[in-house]
């Protein structure tokens, strides 16, 4: 495709490769390893800031998860450039999925499975068509049935852009499918905590006020108020350790797993990214106490002017139980999120009503595909997907969700087969 032709072996080594699209040169590496890529960690960070993009695209996010998810995996990290400056980065890999009798070749964006994580894409708005042309020529010479770019954030601008891009790049020989699986989450922050109250309805912000009434009977020292206490490099150990243990006895009273036994390495996963962003001060571990009391936990993470909203915990106490504390673990969040100028909180996927009642407002997750037109690879990627599609609805909607819970033995977390095969139906 196009005046550019990479063979398949060549992109088994790092290599450089210089183009002119549009009178504006682009330059494109290809790496193998995040090792290779630790010279520019900072510059790396600071582009994906630059243009809005999530903590899930940041260097460390995908180094991490690459460690844990990446094995029988092959990566390819493309670095694009303007005049020597960074214009677009596409971490991707390539795995190869049995479905009983049928197998693909898949490519997909790291971190796009295993954790949860939605995206925007990770190129300049002013250089999507020309990275996309490129990017299409270069993995086109590769051996795949089926690229999957996505789950795309709910916020991304240039969604409308990015598919255009596709489909002139690919049109000819491909197919490109989008869909709209699920949504997700907003709360567009006010200046202040007053103002955010005062666009709450009267019912929710007098259920709010009722909650923390509820709170503040349950301890007799009537000097006390709601605390809320942040993760430290002296303390996130403890911290963390607190919260897992609380959000994992919370949701076994279910009957339920909860996410740390639910997704395979969870626990181990998130020790470290909670220590290592930490560091870069983008870990948003939240305890919030009253007295002696710990009501719940907040875990996300923070950055540019966004805070990421990830799992949260909270207390099983029986004088507990008519007091909402969902409802003032999250406006514990709100507060802080506003004090530091945050103009958003991403609460990632799904359809909550106390967030909607407390301000949420739901944007859809998309996905590209993109299927060559290729009879063969056709038939067989349309009948992986259906029974990828069998076995969400029988294994994961029906026995995981709805049976398995129900029942007096412990079950397994998650099957890989169901997480490595989800994303493409």
């Amino acid at each position: 495709m196009g005046n550019t032709s990479i063979k398949k072996n060549q992109l088994l080594q790092s290599k450089s490769i210089s183009c002119k699209v549009e009178d504006k040169d682009i330059s494109i590496e290809v790496f193998m390893s995040f090792e290779e890529l630790m010279s520019i960690q900072q510059e790396w960070d600071e582009f994906v800031e630059s243009i809005g993009c999530e903590i899930f695209l940041t260097y460390d996010w995908c180094r991490i998860w690459w460690k844990y998810y990446g094995k029988g995996r092959d990566l390819r990290v493309f670095i694009f450039r303007s005049n020597h400056e960074l214009v677009g980065i596409i971490p991707l890999f390539f795995e190869k999925i049995w479905l009983g009798p049928m197998l693909i070749r898949a490519a997909k964006i790291v971190g796009s499975d295993f954790t949860l994580a939605q995206f925007s894409i990770a190129i300049h708005n002013q250089y999507i068509t020309q990275v996309v042309q490129k990017f299409f020529e270069l993995v086109s010479e590769d051996d795949w049935d089926i690229l999957h770019i996505g789950p795309i954030a709910g916020l991304y601008r240039y969604y409308d852009d990015l598919r255009n891009a596709c489909e002139e790049s690919f049109g000819c020989s491909c197919f490109v499918l989008t869909e709209n699986k699920s949504v997700q989450t907003y709360f567009k922050l006010t200046d202040t905590w007053d103002e955010y109250l005062s666009g709450l309805n009267r019912k929710e912000r007098t259920k709010l006020r009722r909650h923390y009434r509820l709170a503040y009977k349950t301890v007799s020292d009537k000097t006390v108020s709601v605390v809320t206490n942040y993760g430290t490099i002296d303390n996130v150990e403890e911290m963390f350790t607190g919260f897992l243990r609380m959000h994992q006895e919370h949701w076994q009273k279910l009957g339920k797993l909860g996410h740390f036994e639910d997704w395979p390495n969870a626990r181990e996963f998130h020790r470290e990214m909670a220590e290592v962003q930490l560091k870069r001060n983008r870990l948003c571990l939240i305890k919030i106490t009253l007295g002696d009391c710990c009501l719940g936990y907040k875990y996300g993470f923070v950055f540019g002017d966004t805070y990421c909203d990830f799992l949260d915990a909270r207390s099983d106490r029986n004088e507990l139980a008519n007091v909402g504390l969902g409802r003032i673990i999250y406006s514990e969040m709100i507060k802080r999120a506003i004090q530091e100028k945050a103009k958003w909180i991403d609460s990632m996927r799904g359809k909550y009503k106390h967030k909607l009642e407390m301000g949420g407002e739901l944007y859809p997750t998309r996905n590209l595909y993109v299927i060559p037109k290729k009879p063969t690879i056709v038939l067989r990627v349309r009948l992986f997907r259906f029974l990828a599609w069998l076995l969400n609805l029988l294994y994961y909607r029906v026995w995981y969700s709805r049976v398995a819970p129900k029942l007096p033995f412990k079950r397994g977390g998650l099957w890989n087969i169901w997480i490595r095969t989800c994303g493409l139906v």
